[in-house]
């Protein structure tokens, strides 16, 4: 059960998308309904999410807590009886009260409740800690055990609170950690996390807390020592972690986390934040491990019973409320000085209170009415806490416009939670607490403290909302609460007031109906409060606003202000509402906002409020707003409440309206047409015609030169000069006010920084509101507005033009009558007709650019060429477009001229030849860059020339003016949907488009609309990504056209042309879709019938195509068919989205051609009929997904035609792309066909196959709640839960089906091995590959054996059967090391003797002779060298099974050893080894390149993703960063192997394997090698040093030998002191002095210390009677001796045993012996005990061997590859073995051979986080990243993301320098300064967390 759960619960960190979170959090719950036993289990892994360091994560476990506790039944122990006294009474005296005043300093006993009308609340905002931020981890509280640490913490809260009356110092009650108790596990460090949680140690013991016996009697100094000793020590033990998941029982060396029962994934949150994975990375190891036996037995750790932690002990289970465990902890969280646990700890509480509130506290045997008492009890001290947090907290967060407090906000909802259940008088209590807390009467503050005001308007907020219903009843609380609002309203703080405000929302109504009294104050104070808000920044003005819609909404609140109004005129609203004008242009944007809602209120509330201040002031105001506005949604809203001024003035009467905007329209008309430059040259709006909201205008100073647009306050620089507004008189407020703090951009027109896009919309949006007006005033007032326009259409400036064009346009289209606008007709035709001008103004920088450039190239002849001055063209100074230019000023003609016939004419004919020669290359330069200032010219003026066109044209629509030539018309916004890159005025177009069809249809003419739709189908195709081209692909049959799409190709000939067709094509296929779409909703289910041509385009080309046999024309590229088959599905994936549902049958009968096409033989048609079928699916889901299911997904297995294949996996990829989230229903259809296309013959099936695996398998775990979709037929439902059962085995190898062998092999298998065959065979079932590396010597052989004897024995019956050739019988071929061909043999022979055996071993001659008939037996078994030669011969064969033995020879893949084995073809691959990575992880890619190449990506990708960051995190300066990325990648890649091997280590399975101890054995250098030593790094260092930095290779064979040299002369110095060695004749005379030669063993330590070691083990020692031949006894231990090189034991062999030991009787094994003779050797030695000693050569002696008759092994000199000195030592250590295997290591201390093993301990934590025993129980799986890591670097799409890119860096130059240290920063890393901080959020998050009438229906 373990699996499914684990995967849902890590969904609530790494869902992707909201949605999937939700879905895990429902599906938890379910789990809970049906399991309800598993309550704790299930809290157990929720709850420590709740500490996370994500918000979204934070609350999602929050949810989950939620939903999972509704489904547990509520607790009532007094459950049927009545109120009487059913049990015996306890007493309860001393728990209820707090002590008396004088007793304050008394600590508090462990189970007191605080009380509400005893809290000393002036104590606690004296004395209290305040919670800020984040503070110190306090290492030694994280050391402790939760449970003492609970303790600990409920001991010191009093005083943390301040209730002892004074501050509180940590010191007064002192913590014992436990840190150098020996009893401490060797991985406790990485536990004992944050402050406070439940995971439980049980091996760390006392938890005592009386003062520490150490410090008994030291001075303060000592004890300050002491402390830092301590806190350093508790470092280690806390190792990084930052007050988080203490839940997170134990992270394991293995990187499982065995805990809570079962293996729980833990969100450990600082294995991704905080770097230091754990300790297990960290080379400096703790002192008090055990290392020799660490490095080989993986140290496991205690398995945890969660029992301990949220549940009651045995003995009170049922006695008390089962949350109460839970809630004690939580509790204890709320003051955690991290914000992230407080705010974790809130939400915890609100749930768990929310759902069993009522039942807290309470317990089995007290009568109803103490239960009562209790609960009340209980969670009054709830509130008590819960208001100290809100005293305390101080926490703010300014994000975005407006502060939030998280912290009291979340606690206000917790608060609303407990106020559900309490009774009223405590309602009460909890509401005077925080009344006070507002008030601040009688707290004896220093001053006024806006932090606890705030905080208890919170509280308030939450009083108000929850428990309205006593609110009503009780007029003493009601009147509190008014009061504190007022107060709060006026207070100075912003936060305060914006609180305030919403805290009256909710009882609004209720306030207005009740206290009808106080309205007038109220209101009064409201009015008040917005004309003191001077501050620009103060964000509680939205809050405010919000509040006087609402309360103006009230007929008795307009009622009360009429009166009020009569009474004084000041109150008036002709008076009040202007107040809110000044704030139309506050700098915050929400502000703007709430103005313009509140401003909309006003107007609906009809025509008399309106009287006074509806006028052509307000009007003018807000089109002021519409032509600065930047905000989309303000703008949005500007736009509604003109419409609503407008229409409301109008309603009046036209006449009316018109009068009041006549002495604005000309100013307002000037704003709209002004015109708007370019980059670098903005052309500033007059701001004297801005109204200030006061009612004068802008002094000039708003006018500046551009040139010096610095007089401009920038946009910060109102904040230095704040100015207090004073009340109503806001007529004199300076002139830096809003209008230009906020708008100076906008008003300057400053392109560069605001953005061209932005300004034409703000253009866009005044020519609306322009036009509204005009359709709305009497024609005869329109002359004025005629006069600005007409001119505007014939304006020098081409902005001004199109601003007018569309003017007319939104006027025509409002014109009841469109005869109204006919006036305009004759100019707009004449635009749209007549060539355009040459010119426009606002485009001159252009042309004087043009002209700059001209003249450098004309100084150039003159300077370069030496032309003379007459023989040069002139130029003229003023350029056309200047005001003052006349007919001959400079234009762009006049430079084509020069770079044309000029240039020509002075190069050829004027200048002398050499002087050509010369100055060539500088000419053709300038020449160059000339040319390309002309186009840009030109390109800039087209663009202007198809706005202005597409504007009239669109005018002339709306007027329904068709002429009777249409094509200048349709031209005109064709090209705008074409080329427009304003999206804005590109919509418009399309718009158009789409009225034109219909005005052409509905008067019958048929032609240009079809010839419009056309086009428009035409366009909709141009983009090559979306619609490739068919001539460019049309040859290409076998590939897969996603796999190398055209915008991948990088290295396109031109890339800046290329880039810019792209752009382009994007543009007009973003025009076209718009215009198809906007067809598409104006025509509904009639589209078809309107525009038949559009169906022609969809239907007709596939009917031709797929009806029957592929025509031959559609393969021809020369040919348009082809072309038109591709645009048609296009089109079709184009429309399907926006068709009517009554359409949704046409689409369906396209289906059956669209798959056909899906099996085409062109990749092409295959691609685009994927990209079809996809959207198909996804908009008509249940159809589309029945067809895909039952026509498409079975051709995905054919096996004979590669083409089928491709399709269907294709589309299968693209349906994952497209549907998201949507597809869950119907993962379990695609995941297995999609499985069994991942080891697909051919190769991008299979890359594309593993890219869609991974992300569906990441939504299993999801799928299993999730009802039927509907119309699937009994048959695919049956096939769902096949397969469902399949993807449980897959994920959790214990699911898998006990395997039952048919053949009989000769072995009683052990149960592991058992469950090693059912794996075994499950892969074979689903044609799956993988790696068995069980540990040396569990048998993997036999488990092999089993599973390849028994596919022969079930192929060969179905053959027998069937005779289908797809199961004829083929042999198996098993490759091993040399020295393994005679065990395997032997094994078979043993086992499985019914198979026949050919070992394809030995000399090339007898070799010969079986290469023919290789197929007429069973197994071969074959080595890596013959594999190699012999690859040609054995890749003919097909084989059955490939077994790769000791798999890791493999290991890198470079080598020919490597390229052979990956040549051979078979149905089923296996590595077996008991070390799949040696040195790297790079290593396991080879691997797998085997299996299933392509399934770990392209080895660069690999390696970028995994090799190199776990590389990086091992340096000693590895930054934290890199060591958090590196323990990252190897949990990622931990993940992704992990279906796929399986691995069991001796010590969990074989319980009988006696334990193998490892010991060191140290012996010192002699004097002659210390001697040698220093000569030799005196030579050689520094040139060691210089090559150490090179990285060619001579340099490295150079530093191989200085290793080598070092290394031997470890072992003895005869291996280096050879004749001929510069030092040799120094050394014989030292020697010849001391009276030895150098084979003296003296020099050789290590000769002599095995010589030791060896009599030690009794090997050696002579006997009483040793003379007699026949007496030899037994001796007790036998020995292996391993060296590295030979020459090493041929001294072993002469010096130690012949001469020192002769007694000894000893065999040899190394590479001089013939592989086919070593297993005899082998055999001999197990076989017989007189042997003492056996030899070996690791290399040889290393792999495979059972050598169980010794129980010693000792290692002469090391690997540095560890894992083969491990494999070495398991030679002994291994199944058969009876004794306890003794391991020495000889080491020479202070040499290389001590920096060999800590490289060792390295590369072996490498290999077992990677691969580790979870690859047993794959139940430790994190779907979501299962195979996280499929999608093969970027090439799958980010398939279910709603995740902003975090580090989109977007290459701006700025951002890749970081500027606190000038260092380039590597995408992706924050700045320095940045590192500490955590992600800040997007403010979203706290709109949705903390919205009221959210939180208000949960409570519901």
């Amino acid at each position: 059960m373990a699996s499914r759960l684990d995967r849902l619960v890590t969904i609530l960190e790494t869902g992707s998308s909201r949605l999937i979170r939700e879905t895990a959090v429902n599906q938890l719950a379910d789990w809970q309904k049906q399991h309800p036993e598993e309550l704790f289990n299930l809290l157990g892994r929720v709850v420590p999410y709740s500490r996370h360091k994500d918000w979204e994560t934070r609350s999602t476990a929050a949810k989950a807590i939620g939903k999972i506790i509704e489904n547990a039944a509520p607790y009532d122990p007094n459950e049927g009886e009545g109120s009487g006294d059913a049990a015996k009474k306890e007493p309860f005296g001393e728990n209820g009260h707090i002590k008396k005043e004088e007793e304050k300093d008394v600590q508090f006993g462990q189970d007191e409740l605080f009380d509400l009308d005893h809290l000393d609340v002036a104590a606690v905002v004296r004395y209290g800690r305040p919670l800020l931020r984040g503070g110190m981890v306090d290492y030694n509280l994280a050391a402790l055990d939760p449970q003492c640490r609970l303790a600990h913490q409920k001991k010191t809260l009093n005083g943390r609170l301040g209730l002892l009356g004074r501050v509180f110092q940590d010191e007064e009650i002192p913590i014992i950690p436990i840190i150098a108790d020996n009893a401490i596990s060797p991985s406790t460090p990485q536990d004992s996390s944050g402050a406070n949680g439940f995971s439980r140690q049980d091996s760390i013991t006392n938890g005592s807390q009386s003062q520490n016996p150490e410090e008994a009697g030291l001075s303060a100094r000592q004890i300050n020592v002491l402390k830092r000793k301590r806190k350093k020590e508790a470092q280690k033990a806390a190792q990084g972690k930052s007050g988080f998941g203490d839940l997170s029982i134990r992270r394991t060396t293995t990187a499982g986390s065995e805990g809570f029962g079962e293996d729980t994934p833990m969100p450990d949150a600082d294995s991704k934040k905080n770097g230091k994975v754990s300790d297990y990375f960290n080379l400096e190891r703790p002192a008090d491990v055990d290392e020799e036996s660490k490095v080989v037995s993986e140290f496991k750790g205690p398995i945890i019973p969660i029992k301990s932690e949220l549940e009651a002990d045995e003995n009170i289970e049922g006695q008390e409320w089962p949350y109460e465990r839970l809630c004690e902890f939580l509790k204890i969280d709320l003051f955690d000085q991290q914000w992230e646990t407080r705010h974790g700890a809130a939400m915890g509480l609100r749930e768990v209170v929310r759902v069993h509130g009522g039942g807290a506290g309470r317990r089995k045997g007290k009568s109803r009415q103490e239960n009562d008492d209790l609960n009340r009890k209980w969670l009054d001290d709830l509130a008590c806490r819960l208001c100290c947090v809100l005293m305390l907290d101080k926490f703010t967060d300014y994000s975005s416009d407006t502060s939030v407090a998280p912290i009291r906000e979340t606690i206000g909802q917790t608060l609303g939670s407990v106020l559900r259940h309490v009774p009223p008088p405590s309602v009460y209590s909890i509401y005077r607490l925080l009344y006070r807390m507002v008030m601040q009467d009688d707290l004896k503050l220093d001053g006024h403290n806006w932090a606890i005001c705030h905080g208890g308007m919170v509280g308030l907020r939450y009083v108000v909302a929850v428990r309205k219903d006593l609110l009503l009843a009780d007029s003493d609380m009601i009147d509190g609460v008014i009061r504190s609002v007022m107060k709060g309203l006026g207070d100075m703080d912003d936060d305060v007031r914006s609180v305030s405000a919403a805290t009256l929302i909710p009882m609004a109504k209720e306030f207005v109906l009740m206290r009808p009294g106080a309205l007038d104050g109220l209101i009064r104070i409201v009015w008040e409060s917005l004309s003191n808000l001077g501050d620009d920044l103060s964000a509680s003005t939205g809050k405010i606003m919000d509040l006087l819609a609402t309360l103006c909404s009230f007929p008795e609140v307009l009622e009360a202000m009429k009166v009020s109004a009569a009474q004084d005129e000041e109150r008036s609203f002709t008076r009040l509402v202007p107040r809110l004008y000044p704030f139309l242009r506050h700098t915050i944007t929400s502000v703007r906002l709430a103005v313009l809602k509140a401003l909309m209120t006003f107007v609906g509330l009809g025509a008399e409020t309106c009287q006074g201040w509806l006028n052509g002031r307000i009007l003018r105001l807000i089109f002021q707003n519409i032509l600065v506005e930047r905000d989309q949604e303000t703008l949005s809203m500007s736009m509604s409440l003109w419409a609503s001024l407008v229409r409301n003035l109008a309603a009046r009467g036209p006449e009316i309206l018109a009068d009041e905007f006549a002495s604005h329209a000309d100013a307002m008309l000037d704003l709209t047409l002004h015109p708007i430059g370019v980059s670098r040259n903005p052309i500033p709006m007059n701001a004297s015609l801005f109204l200030k909201p006061s009612g004068g205008t802008y002094s000039l100073r708003g006018v500046t030169p551009a040139n010096n647009r610095r007089s401009i306050p920038p946009e910060g620089a109102e904040r230095a000069t704040k100015r207090r507004r004073k009340s109503t008189k806001v007529d004199d407020v300076p002139v830096t006010t809003q209008g230009h703090d906020v708008d100076g951009h906008m008003m300057q027109g400053d392109v560069d920084l605001v953005g061209m896009d932005v300004l034409v919309r703000s253009r866009i949006s005044a020519a609306r509101a322009m036009g509204l007006v005009m359709s709305l005033i009497p024609p005869a007032y329109l002359a004025s507005y005629d006069a600005g326009v007409l001119p505007g259409l014939s304006s020098p400036y081409a902005s001004t033009q199109l601003t007018a064009a569309m003017i007319i346009d939104e006027y025509a289209q409002n014109c009841a009558n469109g005869n109204d606008a006919s006036r305009f007709v004759g100019p707009l035709q004449s635009i749209i007709e007549q060539d355009r001008p040459t010119h426009y103004r606002d485009l001159v920088s252009y042309v004087q650019r043009v002209r700059s450039q001209t003249q450098q190239l004309i100084n150039l002849f003159r300077d370069h060429g030496k032309v003379s001055q007459s023989k040069l063209p002139t130029l003229a100074v003023v350029v056309q477009g200047e005001p003052e230019a006349g007919p001959t000023a400079f234009s762009i003609a006049n430079a084509e001229k020069v770079v044309g016939d000029d240039y020509e004419r002075l190069t050829t004919k004027v200048m002398a030849p050499g002087q050509r020669m010369v100055s060539a290359p500088v000419l053709s330069e300038a020449r160059e860059v000339t040319i390309a200032a002309i186009a840009e010219a030109k390109a800039a003026k087209d663009a202007r020339d198809t706005r202005i066109k597409a504007a009239a044209a669109c005018a002339l629509v709306a007027m329904k003016i068709l002429p009777k030539k249409p094509s200048p018309l349709i031209k005109a916004i064709m090209d705008s949907i074409k080329t427009e890159e304003n999206q804005e005025l590109q919509i418009r177009s399309a718009d158009t488009i789409a009225r034109l069809v219909q005005l052409f249809t509905d008067s019958g003419r048929r032609g240009p609309a079809d010839k419009v739709v056309a086009n428009l189908v035409k366009f909709s195709c141009v983009e090559v990504a979306e619609t490739p081209e068919f001539p460019v692909h049309a040859l290409k049959t076998n590939v897969i056209l996603s796999m190398q799409k055209e915008e991948d190709r990088v290295d396109h000939a031109d890339a800046a042309k290329f880039a810019r067709e792209a752009k382009a094509a994007r543009i007009t296929r973003r025009g076209a879709k718009e215009a198809l779409e906007i067809l598409s909703r104006t025509f509904g289910d009639q589209v078809l019938v309107r525009v038949p041509s559009l169906q022609t385009f969809m239907e007709e080309p596939l009917v031709r195509a797929f009806s029957g046999e592929l025509p031959a024309e559609a393969r021809d590229p020369e040919q348009t068919f082809g072309q038109e088959i591709v645009d048609a599905m296009s089109v079709i994936r184009t429309m399907t989205p926006t068709l009517h549902p009554g359409l949704y049958p046409f689409v369906m009968r396209q289906v059956p051609l669209v798959i056909k096409a899906l099996h085409s033989e062109l990749s092409i048609f295959r691609y685009m009929a994927a990209k079809c079928m996809a959207t198909i699916c996804s908009v008509i889901t249940v159809e589309g997904m029945t067809a895909l299911v039952e026509k498409v997904l079975p051709s995905i297995n054919n096996p004979v035609d590669l083409n089928f294949r491709q399709g269907a996996i294709e589309v299968i990829y693209h349906l994952i792309a497209v549907m998201g989230d949507r597809i869950l229903p119907y993962v379990i259809f695609l995941i297995v066909p999609v499985l069994g296309r991942m080891s697909d013959s051919d190769n991008e099936i299979r890359l594309i196959a593993t890219t869609s695996f991974a992300t569906l398998v990441k939504l299993v775990p999801l799928e299993a709640g999730i009802p039927d979709p509907p119309g699937l037929s009994e048959e695919l439902l049956k096939g769902r839960d096949r397969e469902r059962t399949f993807i449980a085995q897959l994920l959790d190898p214990k699911k898998v089906e006990p395997f039952q062998i048919p053949v009989a092999i000769k072995a009683e298998l052990r149960s592991y091995q058992q469950e090693g065959v059912n794996w075994l065979h499950f892969l074979n079932k689903y044609h799956l590959h993988g790696i068995l590396c069980d540990d040396m010597g569990l048998g993997k052989t036999l488990q092999t054996l089993c599973i390849v004897a028994s596919d022969h024995h079930n192929r060969a019956e179905e053959f027998a059967r069937t005779g289908a050739p797809d199961v004829r019988r083929l042999p198996s071929l098993i490759v091993c090391p040399p020295t393994l061909s005679g065990h395997w043999q032997q094994e078979i022979k043993t086992y499985a003797e019914f198979l026949s055996v050919t070992t394809y071993v030995g000399p090339p001659a007898e070799r010969k002779a079986m290469k023919d008939h290789l197929d007429k037996t069973d197994i071969v078994i074959t080595s890596y060298d013959v594999c190699r030669n012999d690859i040609d011969i054995l890749e003919k064969y097909n084989w059955n099974y490939v077994v790769l033995d000791e798999g890791h020879l493999i290991k890198n893949p470079k080598t020919k050893i490597t390229m052979a084995v990956k040549r051979l073809a078979s149905n089923h691959r296996l590595i077996l080894t008991g070390t799949p990575i040696q040195n790297n992880v790079l290593e396991l890619w080879s691997l797998f390149d085997f299996l299933m190449p392509g399934f770990l990506g392209a080895e660069k990708v690999f390696l970028d993703r995994f090799a190199k960051p776990i590389a990086n995190s091992r340096y000693s300066k590895a930054s934290s960063k890199e060591q958090e990325a590196g323990a990252l990648a190897i949990e990622a890649l931990h993940k992704q192997v992990l279906p796929f091997l399986l691995r069991r280590l001796k010590e969990e399975v074989l319980d009988d394997l006696p334990p193998k101890i490892l010991q060191n054995y140290y012996c010192d250098l002699s004097d002659l090698q210390k001697k040698l030593f220093e000569d030799f790094t005196k030579r050689e260092s520094k040139k060691i040093a210089e090559e150490a930095g090179r990285d060619d290779k001579d340099a490295k064979q150079h530093i191989f030998q200085a290793l080598q040299y070092m290394r031997k002369l470890c072992n003895s110095p005869a291996l280096v002191m050879k004749p001929g060695h510069k030092a040799y004749d120094d050394t014989q005379r030292f020697l010849a002095k001391q009276n030895t030669s150098l084979e003296d063993p003296a020099h050789a330590p290590k000769l002599t210390a095995l010589r030791d070691l060896l009599v030690d083990c009794g090997i050696g020692v002579e006997g009483q009677d040793s003379s007699d031949p026949l007496y030899t006894p037994i001796k007790p231990h036998r020995a292996l001796v391993f060296c590295q090189m030979k020459e090493m034991l041929d001294m072993v062999q002469n010096t130690v045993l012949k001469s020192m030991l002769p007694s000894v009787s000893y065999l040899r094994l190394d590479g001089s012996v013939e592989a086919n003779r070593r297993q005899d050797i082998v055999n001999k030695f197990n076989s017989d005990p007189s042997y003492d000693v056996l030899l070996l050569t690791t290399s040889v002696g290393g792999l495979g061997l059972n050598l169980t008759g010794a129980d010693t092994v000792i290692f002469v000199e090391h690997d540095w590859n560890p894992q083969k000195d491990l494999q070495a030592m398991d030679r002994a250590h291994r199944i058969g073995q009876k004794k306890v295997v003794n391991v020495y290591r000889l080491i020479t201390r202070g040499t290389l051979e001590e920096k060999i093993l800590s490289l060792q301990r390295f590369k072996i934590d490498v290999a077992s986080t990677v691969v580790n025993q979870q690859n047993a129980g794959l139940a430790t799986m994190d779907t979501d990243q299962i195979l996280d890591l499929f999608n093969l670097g970027d090439s799958g799409p980010s398939l279910i993301s709603d995740k902003p890119n975090k580090d989109g860096l977007d290459g701006r130059e700025e951002d890749m320098v970081d500027i606190e240290t000038g260092d380039v920063r590597q995408p992706g890393k924050k700045a320095a300064w940045l590192e500490g901080l955590g992600e800040l959020w997007d403010n979203s998050q706290y709109e949705e967390s903390f919205d009221l009438d959210g939180f208000l229906k949960t409570m519901g």
